[in-house]
């Protein structure tokens, strides 16, 4: 099974993704594990592993020792690149957030003087220009308890992590 990651034709995309999966399940978390090993533990090819092997190394999902022989363990901790993927894939599909906000009120007048003079002094509050009164400015649709967070905090710090500046460097398996 040659797998090509540059090509995205309708198919391709599919097997590398067999073909990464089966390598990350033959990889042990903290055991190392020799190169023909995997091979057969995952059932890909020369040319696919050493894609995938090169592909895990950047992006520090393994560890890697080439001498006497190449090894490569799992690095404890780290989260399947699968599962990076499919997160990254669902941020990618979520629409822009829209600059309007729904809001169910808004405040135009002062609620003890009744003026209309208001003056912004923070997020979502008003000060009346009279009266000095402080008060919230606008009551939103959706409020903060209503909100949920797609993935862990912890989840998002790895991948923003691991995905930050990118270390060139090139790994020959």
């Amino acid at each position: 099974m040659a797998v090509q990651p540059h090509r995205t034709e309708k198919g391709t995309a599919g097997l590398t993704e067999v073909a990464l999966t089966s390598v990350w399940h033959g990889l042990k978390c903290g055991k190392w594990i020799s190169r023909v090993a995997l091979k057969e533990a995952s059932g890909t090819d020369d040319d696919s592993l050493t894609c995938i092997i090169n592909f895990l190394t950047r992006w520090e999902f393994v560890d890697v020792k080439p001498f006497p022989e190449l090894l490569v363990r799992r690095k404890p901790g780290s989260f399947s690149p699968m599962e990076i993927y499919g997160v990254l894939r669902r941020l990618a599909d979520q629409s822009a957030p829209s600059t309007s906000r729904s809001r169910i009120a808004e405040r135009v007048a002062c609620r003890a003087c009744n003026s209309r003079e208001l003056n912004f002094v923070g997020p979502n509050e008003v000060e009346c220009t009279r009266c000095h009164e402080k008060q919230w400015y606008a009551i939103d649709a959706e409020t903060g308890t209503e909100r949920k967070t797609p993935m862990p905090l912890r989840f998002l710090n790895e991948i923003s992590r691991r995905l930050g500046p990118q270390r060139y460097r090139d790994i020959v398996v």
